[in-house]
């Protein structure tokens, strides 16, 4: 089993949708405004509803996800819950002095607060968790507040025990909790 903080008091959804090819098209499918602009909860339709991105995250593990797709969920899960989100923008320097590309900027339009996710998705086991330190360092030289979120089973445990001790993350099968807790919605 993963490390992860437990939060008590959400309430469980009853009974979510199984991930369908059909519901994994959509999601492989869609990509509101690219990189260009902000997707606007309320305004721009999401594929998937906040369960069948529940579900899809729930069985992450199982899925054969790119990078982007990852991404996507992420992104589908803040807009289920009211988040408006940006992928791919330019945030402050890397502890090396580059551009800080941030993977998803949540916004919540109640009051402007943001959050930025790095994703870190690995669907086998390899050299992804040699990068996680360098994900962590480059997460505090962030101009605002950050999260890292995994997921894919790649990841060796001791990895994710030292991620989760050592900085803000979570598995992508909690991030609506996280991002609840966070945002206060």
């Amino acid at each position: 089993m993963r490390p992860q903080l437990q939060l008590t008091g959400f309430p469980v959804p009853a009974e979510e949708p199984r991930p369908t090819p059909e519901i994994l098209e959509r999601l492989r499918a869609w990509d509101a405004r690219g990189t260009d602009g902000w997707v606007v909860a309320g305004q721009d339709p999401a594929p998937l509803s906040l369960a069948e991105c529940r579900a899809l995250a729930g069985l992450v593990d199982d899925l054969e996800l790119s990078a982007a797709e990852f991404e996507r969920l992420i992104a589908l899960v803040g807009l289920g819950l009211g988040l408006d989100y940006r992928r791919k923008l330019v945030v402050g320097k890397t502890v090396y002095g580059r551009d800080r590309e941030v993977d998803v900027l949540f916004r919540d339009a109640r009051n402007g607060n943001r959050l930025a996710v790095e994703a870190k998705y690995q669907r086998v086991a390899g050299t992804a968790d040699e990068k996680l330190p360098y994900a962590v360092l480059n997460q505090q030289t962030l101009p605002l507040p950050g999260v890292i979120v995994y997921g894919g089973g790649g990841f060796h445990l001791g990895a994710l025990h030292w991620l989760c001790a050592n900085t803000k993350a979570t598995d992508i099968a909690r991030l609506p909790e996280w991002l609840t807790v966070f945002f206060a919605l």
